[in-house]
């Protein structure tokens, strides 16, 4: 394959393609697959164009029942519903800017209240609808306002929003309340998906059923199985990708099966024994023996993500003194992290948005591990050691409680390490991460100090630390409040950067509200003769996928 040819594949996402090459060290196989998870192609062992037709079975972590486009902020969601719905625009990967989808131009006034969108013209929708201006005002009213007979609520990133004028057929013309130079960002997130004016008349359990969803992807509902597998059927008709995909027309699979695996342990074999072509979800452990079988280890950066971070909630009062959440931050030895519990396919975190994310900013040097610097900030703030080692303050001990998902393969060993680290340092860590039944309540418990996570940010951090019901911290920091406004109304693009510069600061170092472990990765397994690419939020790009024996 020539070199001009491998990089037009990179350009629509983060690419990892081809039958690996059996080499006689697995660690070389990891270091090729894991050393470059920032970044766009990774070069195929196999030349050869893609391979039409075909059927791509693809194992998901957990079965969901709820696709309503809004509230695919999960992967499980996410992952399927990108490739039935499209967006205004894409982000691409490669490239770290906002390209043409369905709208073909798009564009902004000074100060970022009024944003243009030249609508592609004959693009249909599944069910037949065209996907005009009228198609296009219909799901940015709902994406803004919400739906109130289909008990919807507005997208967390259109919170600026006021209304779309049709300006003709092809043009739709948006007006904000407020300026915010994170509006075109958002227009390419899963949960901006366009759906057909017909869906948008259902009640709430019909905009939640996939079946009964009509996007403008390249994959429509053909059938399911609850909770066994779902089946999407290429459209055969799509001739809109995003600008930047090499494969501008249908689907070359003819279908998609995601079928589930929550059992982690069995994931690496159902790729290894030919079970399955593709998962998701691949733990540590298991990804030399992947990769040492002729398989793949596919990282796909999460730039789309913040890092995973343990967020802080100080309802308890045992974090309100910003020198204690200092001092916990200082208290976590991210190398020992990444040696003893993760891989090469993860990055440590440098700060609360991951390293290729637009407006990074490098605070390594502020997280630095020094459990002395700890011991004396929890030492100015009042917190001496106890008989048994842990910290005490007016009676209480210094016991803080972590909650997070499973859906992470890596978070409770992760958590069990900083357990270890904390103690030295006299911080009684409680680990519950990975615990679904206990985050069902502790995660709008205020009382429970961390939750361990990661989230969609397109652009600020303010959709996702600013709200007072927001789920990580539980509150609204003014100050930061005042941060994020002035991000989100900055018309330059220089002061914008700075401004998301000292978002980042405030959370990591000065008000130390997020403790930022790794980057947000999806370590997939792939068999050898699976051809896929990533989007900046993890998910499979199907449209563009193949697989060797078709």
């Amino acid at each position: 394959m020539a070199t001009n040819d491998k990089k037009a594949r990179a350009r629509r996402g983060v690419r990892r393609t081809g039958a690996a090459a059996l080499l006689t060290a697995a660690a070389l196989l990891l270091t090729a697959c894991g050393g470059n998870a920032g970044g766009g192609a990774q070069p195929a062992a196999n030349s050869g164009e893609p391979v039409q037709g075909g059927t791509l079975v693809f194992a998901e972590v957990t079965p969901i029942n709820n696709f309503q486009t809004q509230s695919a902020r999960f992967y499980e969601k996410a992952n399927v519903l990108n490739s039935v719905l499209d967006r205004l625009t894409y982000f691409d990967a490669v490239s770290g800017k906002l390209v043409p989808w369905i709208a073909t131009k798009f564009s902004g006034n000074e100060d970022n209240t009024e944003f243009t969108f030249d609508i592609r013209p004959d693009v249909t929708f599944s069910d037949g609808t065209p996907l005009d201006a009228e198609a296009v005002k219909a799901n940015l009213d709902v994406l803004g306002k919400g739906l109130e007979k289909a008990q919807i609520q507005p997208n967390v990133d259109f919170s600026a929003y006021e209304s779309t004028e049709v300006v003709d057929e092809d043009t739709v013309k948006v007006q904000l309340k407020s300026a915010d130079a994170n509006f075109l960002r958002a227009t390419s997130s899963v949960a901006a998906g366009l759906v057909s004016p017909k869906t948008l008349e259902l009640d709430n359990a019909g905009q939640s059923d996939i079946a009964k969803i009509s996007g403008s992807g390249p994959f429509v509902f053909e059938s399911e199985k609850p909770d066994e597998e779902l089946v999407l059927a290429k459209r055969a008709d799509y001739a809109w990708a995003p600008e930047t995909a090499e494969n501008q027309g249908a689907a070359y699979l003819d279908k998609v099966v995601v079928k589930y695996l929550p059992e982690v342990a069995h994931r690496a074999g159902a790729v290894q024994s030919g079970q399955v072509d593709l998962v998701r979800g691949l733990q540590p452990a298991d990804e030399a023996a992947v990769a040492a079988g002729g398989n793949q280890v596919l990282p796909a950066p999460g730039i789309d993500l913040t890092a995973n971070v343990a967020a802080v909630r100080i309802g308890s009062g045992k974090l309100a003194d910003q020198k204690v959440r200092q001092a916990l931050q200082a208290g976590i030895d991210r190398q020992a992290l990444k040696d003893t519990v993760l891989s090469d396919s993860y990055e440590i975190a440098g700060s609360v948005l991951n390293h290729k994310a637009p407006g990074f900013v490098d605070l390594s040097a502020d997280l630095a591990y020094d459990p002395e610097k700890a011991k004396s900030l929890l030492d100015e703030a009042g917190w001496v050691a106890g008989a048994d080692g842990v910290r005490e303050k007016d009676g209480k001990k210094l016991e803080v409680t972590v909650t997070s998902s499973n859906n992470s393969v890596v978070i409770k060993p992760a958590f069990e390490l900083i357990e270890q680290q904390w103690r030295e340092i006299g911080v009684k860590l409680i680990n519950r991460a990975a615990d679904n039944t206990f985050l069902a309540t502790a995660l709008q418990d205020p009382e429970v100090e961390f939750f361990g996570t990661r989230q969609f940010a397109y652009g600020g951090l303010g959709p996702v630390f600013g709200p007072e019901t927001n789920t990580q911290t539980l509150n609204a920091d003014e100050e930061l409040n005042e941060l994020f406004a002035a991000e989100r109304a900055a018309a330059d693009e220089a002061k914008h950067e700075e401004l998301v510069a000292e978002e980042q600061r405030a959370l990591v170092v000065e008000k130390a509200l997020a403790l930022v472990l790794w980057d947000e990765v999806q370590v997939y397994g792939a068999h050898s003769g699976t051809n896929i690419e990533f989007t900046s939020g993890t998910a499979p790009i199907f449209q563009g996928a193949w697989k060797a024996e078709g």
